[in-house]
């Protein structure tokens, strides 16, 4: 029975090689470069009339400038037991970087492969070919790495998180203990401050006492150097007593809860004003009151924090022969700026930072009178609203004192 003829005709090789969709090429078994197919070319950047005939390494050399480079090495090893072991070879992944043609910059990019190579026998068994055919992973090992990067940098980010939240548990148990510490030391100053200030009263009681029973049945019998001298001894029991009393007002401050209001402090400092002009109705002091907008704090403890600023611009303008005082308020950075200025005594800069210390003077108290703690109760009212204080000055020049009052109070 005769065949049917293939109405087809046998099947062109050539053409289903060159429109296979994978990369191949064919090399003789002395691996110069016998064919190539289209995907080839298009993996590798290269041109057919290039290549063929060519030895495989003369056109795919390794990349001179990584000095790890080992695609030439494994793809020759691999060629070679197809050669001895007359046996296809599959290759792990291989990075097997190509060059690039001058019209594409030139150079070397970076590429990873997945490479096969099967040896095609003649009819005799004679080796004449070997198919060597390639994957592109690149974009593959790439994700990878980039995956592998990601996990890496997450490992990396959850292990500090993991240390920065011992860290910051470690460091909230020491900040509770200290404040802990803290809280305690400060209750037992202040309980010393207002225990001493006390007992302290009784024995200024009893000079004071003494001494103005003193003057009154023995002093016509004194010398006039003996009654300045128990005049000086009442003035500084005196003192004394306003220092406790001072005291006692900042150890209290501390304890104190905030009662929070509105609080209109231009009504504030003109009532400070008439009270100073009350108690010196001699002295002629031009007091300029600028707007002063309302602000929320306690209202007896910022009473006395501007009542102090404005008794230090009377008192330190005191020789002043055009005495000035001007109480008001600016807009800076978001928030409200208040103010008292004077032009009377000033002080040195170098020195502000003792201004606001209990106890600290700048002045003799022979020139200007008072106990060194009224500035000190002025920032521990304004810190304890949430503000801050300070002050300008120059010497004869006059003084600046600024305040914010902020939005947590303590």
């Amino acid at each position: 029975m005769t065949k049917p003829k293939d109405p087809l005709g046998p099947p062109d090789y050539r053409l289903l090689f060159e429109a296979a969709p994978g990369p191949y090429l064919i090399l003789t078994p002395d691996l110069v470069i016998a064919a190539v197919n289209e995907a080839y070319l298009r993996a590798t950047m290269t041109r057919r009339e290039e290549i063929v005939g060519r030895g495989l390494f003369d056109v795919f050399p390794d990349n001179p400038d990584d000095p790890a480079a080992t695609g030439v090495r494994n793809l020759r090893v691999s060629l070679d037991r197809v050669r001895e072991r007359r046996a296809p070879d599959t290759m792990a992944v291989q990075k097997y970087d190509i060059r690039r043609p001058e019209s594409a910059g030139g150079g070397f990019e970076e590429r990873f492969w997945s490479p096969t190579n099967v040896p095609v026998f003649d009819a005799h068994k004679q080796l004449v070919y070997i198919i060597h055919h390639v994957e592109d992973v690149t974009e593959f090992v790439r994700l990878k790495r980039l995956e592998t990067e990601r996990d890496k940098l997450t490992d990396e980010l959850r292990s500090r998180a993991e240390k920065m939240e011992a860290e910051v548990y470690l460091r909230a148990q020491e900040v509770a203990e200290a404040g802990r510490q803290l809280e305690q030391a400060n209750a037992e100053l202040e309980s010393f401050s207002y225990s001493v200030s006390h007992d302290l009263r009784a024995p200024l009681r009893a000079i004071n006492g003494f001494t103005q029973a003193l003057l009154e049945d023995y002093g016509s019998t004194l010398p006039p150097d003996g009654q300045s001298l128990l005049a000086r001894v009442r003035e500084n029991t005196k003192r004394m007593g306003q220092l406790i009393d001072d005291l006692l007002v900042f150890s209290r401050l501390g304890r104190k809860s905030l009662e929070m209001a509105p609080v209109h402090l231009g009504s504030l400092a003109q009532a400070i004003v008439q009270e100073q002009r009350q108690a010196d109705p001699g002295r002629g002091v031009d007091v300029v009151i600028g707007s002063l907008p309302t602000a929320m704090g306690d209202a007896a403890l910022l009473r006395q924090a501007l009542s102090n600023l404005v008794d230090n611009a009377f008192k330190f303008t005191r020789r002043t022969a055009r005495a000035h005082v001007e109480i008001g308020s600016r807009a800076a950075g978001g928030e409200t700026v208040y103010y008292v200025r004077d032009n009377g005594a000033g002080f040195d800069m170098k020195y502000a930072k003792k201004l606001f210390g209990v106890f600290q003077r700048l002045h003799l108290e022979a020139d200007f009178e008072g106990t060194g703690v009224g500035l000190a109760l002025v920032q521990r009212i304004v810190h304890r609203h949430g503000g801050r204080v300070w002050a300008e000055a120059q010497v004869d020049q006059g003084a600046t004192f600024y305040f914010t009052l902020g939005s947590h109070p303590a």
